[in-house]
Formats: structure tokens, C-alpha cells, sequence
């Protein structure tokens, strides 16, 4: 099975960065190209004045049939639309449940045309087939000139959230846009029972994108690819029903920084 992760806000083909049906066109085209199986989507349109929303989209026109769904605020690049996190998958979505984290209601104004404003951020809790998927967004605080670990009230409940969810036992999947390179310093629970299996930038020369697994998966393959957005777009693809009692399966495993 190969799950993605990928950051969508911003076609960097388009005149200043906005989505249009193209933009849609080319993300059908590398769901095919890659062969994925469960696609989760940050930054992804919800609604809109000129575009459907994407999971409607993806679904009306690929092999991925279900999906789901976490509005959380306006879009700063395609004004007229509500954005969030979105799952697509080929295989049916089970007792989903939306997490949301707490907003710090930041302000940080570059000049007097140009403010930014801490938007809602959140996770979407699901199972598929036998794994349990957390996928979601967190809150770019370098943009407002501050340091993630002077939140860390906020990546401890989520840590003390996602970790309510993991058993000794489960096939446990974390990805998304976590605006931070350090994982463990964000889920220290999370991680001791861990991997993150991206070690690359995935947008401009950080690492801000993770995908984090279950040290019970098998792991085929991981990729790190180069695109029309800007954010790289992560692939791994997981053995099913394999299990290694010590760390994960990496003899096979592959990884492309895009370059």
C-alpha cells in the first residue's frame, strides 16, 4: 500500500502561487503516475467560489473512492476559498475523528499592506484496512518569528492525544506539515515508539513535511519528489501484514531528494 503526504497550497506554475483546474489535473496525473493509494492533503480546498473542492475532485475522477474532510480557515493564496486537510483512499475510511489543536491567535505584520494571522490547525484521526492514519497540520510559527518549543502546551496534547490512539500492537501512520524539522522534540511518546522516515527538505531547504510510522510496519520503499507545488511530495510504501519485532524494514528502501 503507498500512502502520501503533501502540501498543496501553492501551485508554483501559477501567477502568485493560486490553484486552478490545471492544478487539479496534475494532481490526478501524479496520483496515477505514483500509484497511490491513500493521498492526505494540506493546505487543500474546501470550498470555493471557482473550484470544487478537491477531495470531490480526486474522487469523481480517480481510483480513490473515499474520503474525508477537516475544514479549518481561509486561504491566503486563493482568496474566495476555505482550505484544510483532505484523505483520499482506494480503501474504505473507518471511525474517523477530527483533533483540533489550539490557536494561538499570533499577529506578526511585515509592513502596513502585509499581516499574518495564525489560522486553525488540526489532525484528521481515521482507520484504513488494518492502519490506524493521523494525518493533519501545524502552525508555521517561523512565519511569525517564533519558536515552536515555546508552544509545546500545544504539541503536548497532541502528543498525549496521538498516543491515546497507538497500541503496543498497532499499524500507526503520523503525517502531514508539522512546520518543524525535529519530531521528536514535537512527540516524544509518539516517537519512542517511532520512526520518521523523511530525513530530507521537502520545501525549499527545510524539512517541514514527516511521515511517521509504527516501528511494527515494514516499510518498501520511501520517496521524496519534486513538483509543481511548494512542497515536495512523500511516498512510502508499506508491506502489508509483515511484521518485524525490531525496528523497520529498510533493505529495500529508497529515498529521491527531487534533485
Amino acid at each position: 500500500m503507498r500512502i502520501a503526504t503533501w502540501n498543496i497550497g501553492e501551485d508554483e506554475t501559477n501567477k502568485d502561487g493560486k490553484l486552478d483546474y490545471s492544478s487539479y489535473e496534475y494532481i490526478l496525473k501524479r496520483i496515477e503516475q505514483e500509484d497511490i493509494d491513500v493521498l492526505c492533503l494540506q493546505e487543500a480546498i474546501i470550498k470555493s467560489d471557482y473550484l470544487s473542492p478537491i477531495n470531490d475532485y480526486i474522487r469523481q475522477n480517480s481510483g480513490l473512492k473515499y474520503s474525508i474532510q477537516y475544514e479549518l480557515s481561509d486561504s491566503h493564496i486563493n482568496i474566495g476559498c476555505r482550505m484544510g486537510v483532505v484523505i483520499c483512499s482506494k480503501y474504505e475510511i473507518k471511525d474517523s475523528e477530527l483533533f483540533m489543536l489550539d490557536n494561538p491567535n499570533l499577529v506578526y505584520s511585515v509592513d502596513s499592506n502585509t499581516t499574518y494571522y495564525s489560522h486553525d490547525k488540526g489532525f484528521i484521526i481515521t482507520n484504513i484496512k488494518d492502519y490506524k492514519i493521523i494525518t493533519g497540520h501545524c502552525l508555521p510559527f517561523h512565519v511569525f518569528k517564533k519558536d515552536s518549543l515555546d508552544y509545546m502546551e500545544i504539541f503536548e496534547k497532541a502528543d498525549k492525544k496521538f498516543n491515546s490512539e497507538f497500541d503496543l500492537n498497532s499499524k500507526f501512520i503520523l503525517c502531514g506539515d508539522f512546520n518543524y524539522d525535529n519530531v521528536n522534540n514535537l512527540f516524544p511518546n509518539i516517537m519512542k515508539k517511532c520512526n520518521d522516515l523523511i530525513d530530507v527538505p521537502t520545501r525549499k531547504d527545510k524539512q517541514l513535511d514527516h511521515i511517521i510510522v509504527s516501528n511494527k510496519i515494514v516499510i518498501n520503499s520511501k520517496e521524496v519528489l519534486e513538483n509543481n507545488f511548494d512542497h515536495k511530495l512523500c511516498i512510502i510504501e508499506i508491506e502489508d501484514n509483515i511484521w518485524f519485532s525490531k525496528g523497520y524494514g529498510n533493505s529495500h528502501s529508497r529515498i529521491y531528494a527531487g534533485v
